[in-house]
């Protein structure tokens, strides 16, 4: 059995200003930038069939009518801290989205981004060749001493 070594974050949490319109987005928005992560997450960077209305940006409205939206980011920063094997826990998980929701779901758009971008770069490098195979060796007639 290998372990796998965790990662730091690529992008800290404390850096929620940038891109501004994800920062907007996050303060004024946060059910849609919560369902636009969750779709890049689950289906592997693929935006094609993304909709700004889909079931999660309705879930966390449903939530927040009763004042518990954070529920949902804090449950999908752990999905994402275990898809990419990065460093944290539960606990940590709760304080990022109970504390500063907007900066926590601002850094998780931004690294399921970075994460499944470098995923796709690495698939798709530059005069990449299928694999290596190995011809077969012809056999060496066998002597006996």
């Amino acid at each position: 059995m290998t372990t796998i070594q965790k990662q730091d974050w690529h992008h800290s949490g404390s850096s929620c200003c940038s891109p501004i319109g994800t920062c907007c987005m996050s303060w004024w928005c946060p059910c849609i930038l919560y369902g636009k992560t969750r779709h890049r997450s689950k289906n592997d960077g693929n935006m094609q069939d993304y909709s700004c209305c889909n079931s999660s940006c309705m879930a966390f409205c449903g939530l927040g009518c009763f004042g518990i939206s954070f529920i949902l980011p804090m449950m999908n920063r752990g999905d994402v801290r275990a898809k990419y094997h990065l460093k944290g826990n539960g606990c940590g998980d709760c304080m990022c989205a109970c504390c500063c929701m907007p900066c926590d779901l601002t850094q998780q758009e931004k690294e399921v981004t970075y994460r499944e971008e470098s995923k796709h770069l690495l698939q798709v490098q530059p005069g990449k060749q299928e694999g290596m195979y190995y011809a077969q060796q012809p056999q060496q007639p066998q002597f006996h001493h």
